[in-house]
C-alpha cells in the first residue's frame, strides 16, 4: 500500500502543489490553451482555432500572463500573442508567481521578473515559487527564506522548506516535518512523520504512525481511523478505510466524516472542483466530482489535478490538456 500512498501523494505535490494554497481561479476564455500537433506545441483558444502556431517542444498553460514554452532543450516564456517575452536560454523554469519566477541559468538558480531581468540573483542551488512573499531556496547547502520584496536571504537549520500556505510553510529536518511563519519562527514543531500544506484551516499529517489532522486555529493534532490521509483540499483529503482490508479509497472531511465512499483503487486531490481517480489496478484514470459521479470519462493512461481550468493527461504515451468539460486540446 505504500506505492500507492506514494503515487497519490506525488500527484498532489508535484502537479497541485506547486501553487499550495492558491486560489485557482477558472481560466478565462480568451486565454490560449496549449495543445500538440504531432511532435509540436502551440495554442489554441477554446473553440480549438489557432492562436499561436505549434513550433514548441513543449507548452505549459499561461501564468500571470506568461506562458513557459521550451525550445531546443531551453526554456523561456511568451505572451499570449505568441512573442518571445523573455527568450528561451534557462536550463529549468518555473511559473510566474507574485510577478516573479524561479529560473536556472549556468548552474545557478534566480528569480527574474515579467521583462526577464534579474530580480534576485543567481546564487541558489534550488529555488521554490514565490508564496505569500516569501521565497524558499537553499544557498551553500541551507535552506532558508527570501524576502521577495527586500531580496533578503535568511538562512535556517532546516533540511528543506517547502512554500507558504495560509501563513505558514512546512519545513523537514532530520526526517520530521513542522511548520514556520513568514518571520521564520517554528510555530509547530517538527514532530510529523508525514506532513501537508495547510488548506481550509487543516493539514493532514501523520505522527506516531496515526493519522488525522492539525487545527491551524489550535495547532493541535487529532487522529483519526483511518491509513494514508492525503493532504487537504478544497475541505476533503482522501484516505483509506482502516477496517477494509482491500484498502481502497475514498473522501473525508476534517472532521474524519466519510465523503464520497470508499470505493478507488488510488485517489488525489481535489482541484477545482474534480479529483482523480483510478477504479482499479487494471483501468483507466477519470475524475468525480464532489458528489462521487463521475465527471470525466475513465480513458486515461495518467492525469494530473486541474490548474487555471486545465489538466495534464496522458493517452496511448501521447501527453496534452483536456479542460473541465472533458475536451482534448490534441490534433493529430
Amino acid at each position: 500500500m505504500r506505492t500507492r500512498e506514494l503515487f497519490r501523494n506525488t500527484i498532489f505535490i508535484g502537479l497541485l502543489l506547486a501553487e499550495p494554497g492558491a486560489l485557482r481561479a477558472q481560466r478565462d476564455s480568451a486565454q490560449p490553451i496549449p495543445f500538440r500537433a504531432g511532435s509540436k506545441w502551440g495554442y489554441v483558444n477554446k473553440a480549438k482555432k489557432t492562436l499561436i502556431q505549434p513550433r514548441y517542444d513543449f507548452a505549459w498553460p499561461f501564468s500571470e500572463g506568461l506562458a513557459i514554452v521550451l525550445a531546443g532543450g531551453r526554456y523561456g516564456y511568451i505572451n499570449s500573442s505568441g512573442n518571445k517575452v523573455i527568450k528561451p536560454v534557462y536550463q529549468a523554469a518555473g511559473g510566474f508567481r507574485e510577478g516573479l519566477a524561479p529560473v536556472k541559468s549556468k548552474g545557478s538558480w534566480g528569480y527574474i521578473g515579467k521583462d526577464g531581468t534579474a530580480v534576485i540573483p543567481f546564487e541558489y542551488e534550488e529555488a521554490m515559487q514565490p508564496s505569500e512573499g516569501r521565497a524558499a531556496a537553499k544557498k551553500d547547502g541551507r535552506w532558508g527564506l527570501i524576502n521577495t520584496v527586500t531580496k533578503r536571504f535568511v538562512p535556517t537549520r532546516y533540511d528543506e522548506i517547502f512554500s507558504f500556505s495560509e501563513g505558514l510553510a512546512r519545513v523537514r529536518v532530520g526526517g520530521l516535518y513542522g511548520y514556520i511563519d513568514e518571520a521564520g519562527v517554528e510555530v509547530i514543531p517538527p514532530v510529523y512523520e508525514e506532513a501537508f500544506p495547510f488548506q481550509n484551516g487543516f493539514a493532514s499529517a501523520r505522527l506516531r504512525l496515526r493519522y488525522g489532522f492539525i487545527s491551524l486555529e489550535t495547532k493541535a493534532f487529532k487522529a483519526k481511523e483511518f491509513f494514508n490521509i492525503g493532504p487537504v483540499s478544497e475541505g476533503l483529503s482522501h484516505a483509506e478505510n482502516r477496517t477494509d482490508v482491500s484498502n481502497l479509497c475514498g473522501y473525508i472531511d476534517p472532521e474524519g466524516v466519510e465523503k464520497i465512499p470508499f470505493s478507488y483503487f488510488m485517489c488525489a486531490s481535489f482541484s477545482e472542483g474534480l479529483a482523480p481517480v483510478l477504479k482499479s489496478l487494471s483501468g483507466k484514470w477519470g475524475f468525480i466530482d464532489k458528489t462521487g459521479k463521475e465527471a470525466i470519462p475513465f480513458k486515461y493512461d495518467e492525469i494530473t489535478g486541474f490548474k487555471d481550468g486545465l489538466a495534464k493527461v496522458v493517452l496511448k504515451n501521447k501527453t496534452f490538456y483536456i479542460d473541465r468539460e472533458g475536451l482534448e486540446y490534441l490534433r493529430k
